[in-house]
């Protein structure tokens, strides 16, 4: 398997890079927001999400990046890219001061091009609730083929697909 993010992944208005010292506040920030953790099973206690922003930096693992919004240098959210369910899964959230600001959309964008230019695999897929009309929304922008829905912790979920050919509108 190929190096993960080597050298930062850069947009219009996001960098993705893999979590470093100095990250911990955002991604605790995240973690405990009810707000970001609506879709997410729920906001974490502050002790448990310390910890985890803890183990995140202190050894970052392959397929783990946040996101960094160019405009401020800070860290406005976070993802993963790793396999699930037998396919490669990417999923994201971003803290909610950054939300509306088309950062997400080039963050999914930036990882699904280094996928297909990195994994030869597909498809890539994302799950989200299909309560979360923001996150569906985003996805259809992006490229994502909407391919079916199924239940996991009690709530319908939709499972959307990239391929390597597909490109967003």
């Amino acid at each position: 398997m190929t190096d993960w993010l080597v050298n930062p992944l850069i947009a219009t208005k996001v960098l993705l890079r893999s979590p470093a010292p100095g990250d911990e506040p955002a991604l605790v920030d995240m973690a405990t927001d009810p707000r970001v953790c609506r879709f997410l099973k729920g906001p974490v206690e502050l002790g448990v999400a310390e910890e985890r922003a803890r183990r995140k930096v202190e050894a970052p693992e392959w397929g783990k990046f946040v996101v960094v919004a160019l405009t401020s240098g800070e860290v406005a959210g976070q993802g993963s890219i790793a396999r699930k369910r037998g396919s490669w899964e990417v999923s994201y959230k971003l803290r909610h001061a950054y939300w509306g600001l088309g950062l997400a959309g080039e963050a999914v964008t930036l990882i699904r091009t280094w996928f297909f230019e990195n994994i030869a695999e597909e498809p890539l897929v994302v799950t989200t609730q299909r309560a979360n009309e923001r996150s569906r929304r985003l996805l259809a922008r992006a490229g994502a083929t909407f391919t079916g829905t199924f239940e996991q912790y009690g709530l319908e979920q939709e499972r959307y697909e990239f391929y390597a050919n597909e490109r967003p509108d």
